[in-house]
């Protein structure tokens, strides 16, 4: 996460003063690659991600949703031509 950062001590002076954070007047300059190089901002915060997927019915679609049903097998089987 960021936050703008003011230009110049007069503008953080103001802010400070006024107890209102720097605003883009723009909100979609953060979208926009042109004039970004020159934008001053701060870190700030965290991001928490949390997913929740859904996997019924994946295998009717065609996705592999994990290992094959393994029902009555005990363990892994030897490779085919090899002697016991």
């Amino acid at each position: 996460m960021f936050v703008p950062e003011s230009t110049s001590k007069l503008q953080k002076f103001t802010s400070w003063f006024m107890g209102r954070r720097p605003e883009y007047t723009d909100p979609k300059v953060v979208a926009q690659g042109e004039g970004r190089e020159v934008t001053r901002v701060r870190s700030q915060g965290f991001v928490t991600l949390l997913f929740n997927v859904v996997t019924k019915d994946m295998r009717k679609l065609g996705y592999d949703t994990g290992p094959p049903d393994t029902h009555g097998i005990l363990g892994p089987s030897p490779p085919q031509g090899l002697p016991r």
